[in-house]
């Protein structure tokens, strides 16, 4: 009984996969004939052998050419509806189609496709991720010893970031976007202290050093207009906007070298004793919430109906990242005591500073594709500058 079972579901498969493979092959020979026919002006035949194919026996790529015949068909037979119907379905099946009149696209369907629109009314980056680079702009330059001879620096160091974002698509070429960030964002700071530029150039070390490594961990929210350009598969486009930021942690790892000795290029006595610092709390001195201009630019690449995205950005900072009115507020414990330890153990007054930022970011695209007509609004000037003309109105 069971082997018998078997072999029955055996010889079922074998019928259903040979019967589709048949009806796929008859629908190819349908899609040929409604071809023939159409060249030969048999027009009222076409829809009949074809329409029993769209519900499965065509692929993808036949499916097009399906809705494209019977588009025309339509146009043809003076049947507008069924024409944009067809049309329609077409989009559906590939939104990225457009019809190309130098590849021998019949007119009438590249006056067909001015009444429809195939941008996604949203596109969603699921996932974007990236690095950035912050760079210090000292407002004003403090500290434990002479700002007027500081001998301060900054470096930029390496950061990184992984967020989401999407886009609400204005046009086919407008989109405003907004994203969403958490963000981690480094930099060093370095200054020698105690310093005569006499001795020095004798070969005496006459200083110290202090190298203090800043970390800012956040969120962050950018809003920007995009505007993109099509070159075949490419998309290159250029955005600006604004964009506000949280930091919700912030830290200092201080480093000092308390240079004992001499060196006078024949004997090297000098010696280092390094004084390597616990990580300090000093979200107490740092402005919370902080905001910027944005400014960036990139290219999509289209991949079937996915995208794959690359664009670099810069963020102008606006406001003091010192939250001065903490600044010499020690207190006697807590956090409070991390900034105390900072400013006496190792000679440190933070700078008032804003905070640049470049980000190198790497996105993957998912279009909302909604196919749709386009309907005329009561926008006025904006309708000429959002919108399609319409070729087909005179």
């Amino acid at each position: 009984m069971i082997i018998r079972r078997i072999l029955r579901c055996t010889f079922l498969c074998i019928f259903l996969f040979f019967g589709r493979n048949g009806w796929t092959q008859d629908c190819t020979g349908n899609l040929d004939q409604a071809k023939a026919w159409f060249q030969e002006g048999k027009l009222y035949d076409i829809p009949v052998i074809i329409e029993e194919c769209l519900t499965g026996g065509f692929t993808r790529e036949q499916r097009v050419e399906a809705y494209e015949l019977l588009s025309l068909t339509y146009l043809y037979t003076d049947e507008p509806d069924k024409a944009d119907e067809s049309y329609l379905n077409l989009l559906k099946s590939d939104p990225e189609w457009a019809p190309e009149t130098s590849t021998g696209t019949k007119v009438e369907i590249d006056f067909l496709s001015k009444k429809f629109k195939t941008t996604p009314i949203f596109t969603v980056y699921p996932v974007k991720i990236g690095g950035n680079l912050s760079f210090v702009k000292v407002i004003h330059t403090n500290g434990t010893d002479n700002t007027n001879d500081s001998r301060q620096n900054y470096n930029t160091l390496a950061g990184g970031q992984i967020g989401t974002g999407i886009d609400w698509n204005i046009s086919d070429k407008f989109s405003l976007a907004g994203e969403f960030w958490f963000t981690i964002k480094n930099y060093r700071f370095n200054n020698d202290y105690f310093m005569i530029d006499s001795l020095e150039a004798l070969g005496f070390p006459t200083g110290d050093s202090l190298i203090i490594d800043y970390n800012n961990v956040g969120f962050e929210l950018p809003v920007y207009l995009r505007y993109t350009y099509k070159i075949y598969n490419w998309y290159p486009f250029v955005y600006g906007g604004y964009s506000i930021s949280y930091i919700f942690n912030s830290t200092a790892k201080p480093s000092y070298f308390d240079i004992n000795g001499t060196d006078d290029g024949v004997d090297d006595n000098r010696v280092v004793n390094p004084d390597i610092g616990r990580t300090l709390d000093i979200n107490r001195i740092r402005t919370a919430f902080n905001h910027s201009l944005l400014m960036g630019a990139g290219v999509k690449y289209r991949m079937g109906y996915k995208f794959i995205s690359f664009d670099i950005r810069y963020n102008w900072g606006l406001n003091n990242v010192l939250k001065t009115k903490n600044q010499f507020d020690f207190g006697n414990g807590g956090e409070q005591h991390d900034i105390r330890e900072l400013t006496f153990r190792y000679g440190q007054v933070d700078d008032d500073f804003r905070l640049n930022n470049l980000y190198f970011n790497l996105g993957f695209v998912s279009p909302i594709y909604k196919p749709r007509r386009i309907e005329k609004t009561k926008w006025g000037i904006f309708s000429k500058i959002f919108k399609k003309k319409d070729k087909t109105a005179n």
